[in-house]
C-alpha cells in the first residue's frame, strides 16, 4: 500500500535528481549563452561530465565557460 509518506519521498528524491542534474549541466548552458564556439562548447561539456563529480573540475569547467 502506497502511503502519502511514500509519495513525498519519491517526490523528494525527484527534486534532489533534477537539481544535481541542473547543477552538472550549468557549464554547459552557460557556454552556449556566451557564445562559445562549437569546439569549446563541447570540450566545456566533456570536462563538465569528466571532471564535474570533483568540485575543482566543475569549478575549471565553470570558469572556462564564462571566459570571453
Amino acid at each position: 500500500m502506497i502511503t502519502p509518506s511514500d509519495i513525498l519521498l519519491v517526490a523528494k528524491y525527484t527534486v534532489a535528481i533534477m537539481i544535481v542534474i541542473t547543477i552538472v549541466l550549468a557549464p554547459a548552458w552557460l557556454a552556449r549563452q556566451t557564445g562559445k564556439n562549437k569546439q569549446d562548447m563541447i570540450l566545456v561539456r566533456l570536462a563538465s561530465w569528466i571532471f564535474g563529480w570533483t568540485g575543482i573540475g566543475w569549478l575549471w569547467a565553470l570558469f572556462w565557460a564564462a571566459k570571453k
